[in-house]
């Protein structure tokens, strides 16, 4: 198992409890749908990164490409991003108090710089991540091929603003 650290802008991140991705925009029973049934939702965010930092990463073990699908992609733009994830829940994983298959993960740990040094994040204090905030994020890699979120580092806040809807639209 390798850790890796990659700096980065955040985008569209859905990272503490109750927020995860639950797949309810999905068709019912389809298969990505019940899959995200079935690990209870997962936490995920857009890392947008340079071509040097996505460089350094595929070297320092982040894969190219994950077991369901590809990870690295660039948006209309051009612009390049990693899509981070973390299941809620781990249904391979054997709890160790319990013995009984499956274990819950939870959110990614968020933390922020401040001037007196790394704090946790307090989401009622804080808000949500905003996109265009600057992050580090840790991950886990396994086999070279399963990368998980870990923690995510809030180096520059920018205030989420959920979008002004304007009539029936």
């Amino acid at each position: 198992m390798a850790t890796v650290y990659i700096e980065g802008t955040a985008q569209y991140a859905r990272v503490f409890e109750g927020d995860q991705d639950l797949g309810k925009n999905l068709p019912e029973g389809s298969d990505q749908r019940v899959k995200l049934e079935s690990i209870q939702g997962q936490y995920v965010m857009n890392l947008y990164v340079t071509k040097e930092a996505k460089k350094k990463a595929l070297a320092d073990g982040i894969p190219n490409k994950g077991m369901v699908g590809q990870l690295w992609k660039e948006d209309q733009e051009g612009e390049i991003f990693y899509k981070c994830t973390r299941k809620h829940f781990n249904p391979k994983f054997t709890d160790k108090v319990t013995g009984e298959q499956g274990v819950v993960m939870g959110p990614p740990q968020v933390v922020k710089d401040t001037p007196e040094g790394v704090k946790p994040w307090d989401k009622a204090e804080d808000g949500f991540i905003g996109n265009g905030s600057g992050v580090i994020v840790k991950f886990n890699v396994w086999e070279d091929k399963i990368c998980e979120m870990l923690a995510i580092k809030v180096v520059n806040h920018v205030k989420y603003e959920p979008e002004q809807q304007n009539g029936d639209f």
